[in-house]
């Protein structure tokens, strides 16, 4: 109390965000942010329906229809089958293949699988499922949805297609391509790709491999197995889908869509799309790409080469022509090097910094008897309800404040001035 008569209420100061601390000054151990090696050197499978909440869209083309399915959260690949009446979709974290009608969007059958099923594709009425730490690929009989084979691959199978009478397995950690023969099961070829392939997409008697750690894709002929091409595309080629007489490239660190001509192997364009471009399907004459970390789909004109829109990443697009919209591998890039590249799933460095300044910080209490409700108004235009406030004045300055209390009986108003300022406030 001062000798004037007037109560001093000291006023709390709560540090916030105005004083900028440069990033030097803080030193954090480098041991602190080293990520081991074995954490980042192998892709991780990310699902194409990342951000999509498991819708796909299944459209068909002939009859130009459109049906919706909830898949879930682990799905890692999806194909219709040959009648388009039933989506295959793996699920990556159960081990399992679930079989679900287009029409009624019901599940009809689970079937037991490999360990991380991610890719699948069909070749005549067996579909064939790459399973990813098991290293196999597991052979359904799609009539009877019985499993009928499993087929020791290259370590990390991915992304599978199918030319001819041959299945096309992409080996992530092999570096290698191998060949099935659909009609015995046998494998019959190993090809040596470009390091991590990770997608593949077949065009007449030609394969098309996305090599994510070379920027290339490599081109097989389907016939006799042989290397033909080495293309060079962007930064890190992920997904990748075919029609007509052109191949489109999903290149993740370049934000960019890479087109190459089926027919001569030449590149004819470069669309820039959204961040971390990974997944594509084709519907039509439009490819839609998903881009994960805008979480965005950018729909091209396949004709044209030109960007039609770009939508929020609702659900993904099927075609009932058999292809697989796929999982892709996505690295996880070392830290400390900061920021991190640009790659979902993938926690950012931290970057250390503050900012204070000084609030102005009044605890009102409340000493009335027999109150069963309070109002306080304290003069800067807030109110609260609160029998004991703490409020927070934007700047000093003498603010009248209100207390209302009440209970059955009446109500009754009790004012004062309350001088606050940068140390003190006083209440007269």
């Amino acid at each position: 109390m001062t000798p004037t008569g007037e109560i001093i209420v000291p006023v709390e100061t709560i540090p916030q965000e105005d004083v900028v601390v440069s990033e030097d000054s803080v030193t954090v151990p480098e041991e602190a942010i080293t990520v081991p090696e074995e954490d980042f050197t192998a892709p991780e499978i990310v699902s194409p329906l990342i951000e999509t909440n498991g819708t796909v869209a299944i459209i068909d083309e002939e009859t130009n229809t459109t049906s919706t399915l909830d898949v879930g959260p682990d799905t890692g690949g999806i194909a219709v089958g040959p009648d388009g009446t039933r989506a295959y979709v793996t699920n990556i974290n159960n081990n399992t293949v679930s079989v679900i009608n287009t029409i009624n969007n019901s599940v009809e059958a689970t079937i037991n699988v490999g360990n991380y099923p991610s890719g699948i594709a069909f070749a005549g009425e067996n579909a064939y499922v790459t399973n990813v730490n098991s290293n196999t690929v597991t052979v359904i009989n799609t009539i009877n949805n019985n499993v009928i084979g499993t087929i020791n691959v290259g370590e990390k199978p991915g992304a599978i297609a199918v030319a001819g009478e041959k299945a096309l397995v992409t080996n992530i950690n092999n570096n290698t391509v191998t060949v099935i023969n659909t009609i015995n099961n046998n494998v019959t070829a190993t090809i040596n790709v470009g390091e991590r392939p990770a997608g593949i997409a077949v065009a007449g008697d030609k394969a098309f491999v996305t090599n994510a750690n070379s920027n290339t894709v490599t081109v097989i002929n389907t016939i006799n197995n042989n290397i033909i091409g080495t293309i060079n595309v962007g930064s890190y080629p992920t997904g990748i889908a075919v029609t007509g007489d052109k191949a489109f490239v999903c290149n993740a660190n370049s934000n960019t869509v890479t087109v190459i001509n089926t027919i001569n192997n030449n590149i004819i364009g470069t669309i820039n799309v959204g961040e971390y471009p990974a997944a594509i399907s084709i519907i039509g004459n439009e490819a839609h790409v998903t881009n994960f970390n805008s979480n965005t789909v950018t729909i091209i004109n396949t004709i044209n080469n030109n960007v039609i829109s770009t939508a929020p990443a609702r659900n993904i697009p099927v075609s009932t022509t058999g292809h697989c919209v796929c999982v892709v591998p996505v690295p996880k890039p070392p830290c400390p090097t900061c920021p991190c590249p640009t790659c979902p799933t993938v926690p950012k460095c931290p970057a250390a910094n503050f900012t204070s300044n000084l609030i102005l910080v009044v605890k009102f209490t409340d000493l009335s008897k027999d109150a069963t409700r309070w109002y306080w108004t304290f003069g800067d235009g807030t109110n609260s309800t609160e029998q004991n406030p703490i409020h927070v004045y934007s700047k000093p300055g003498s603010y009248r404040v209100n207390l209302t209390v009440s209970n059955s009986n009446c109500t009754i108003t009790k004012s004062n001035v309350v001088n606050v300022c940068n140390n003190t406030s006083s209440i007269r």
